[in-house]
């Protein structure tokens, strides 16, 4: 049986702790979440009824143009917050991506700069 390092073990662990998000699958993830959000809460208020259904919610279709709290709406609803949440998934991959490569840039430079001065010495 062959025995691992303790080097490839702590470049394994440092690599899955690094690992770069998929932003589409993300941004999927997200859409389907704010998606179902919005119209499970529109469905919700409609079935609730009342005088005045849900005038908070309303306030979507401000932003989201041709929505209402009615059973069609939820539908449109769904749609605009499956874009909306796929948009703000895809960027927050897009930025957590960016910044561990920075990250991990601007230690490999330290390391690199740091050898380079022991060197010297």
């Amino acid at each position: 049986m062959r025995e691992i390092s303790e080097s490839a073990v702590a470049d394994k662990v440092i690599i899955e702790a690094f690992a770069r998000l998929d932003r589409t699958a993300l941004g999927f993830a997200v859409g389907t979440l704010c998606g179902l959000s919005v119209f499970l809460a529109t469905i919700f208020l409609v079935l609730k009824g009342g005088d005045v259904v849900g005038p908070n919610l309303a306030l979507l279709g401000q932003f989201f143009y041709g929505y209402t709290v009615t059973a069609s709406g939820a539908f449109i609803g769904l749609v605009y917050g499956f874009i909306t949440g796929f948009v703000l998934g895809w960027l927050i991959g897009l930025l957590r991506n960016s910044l561990v490569s920075a990250y991990l840039l601007a230690l490999k430079t330290r390391a690199t700069l740091t050898s380079s001065l022991d060197s010297i010495d």
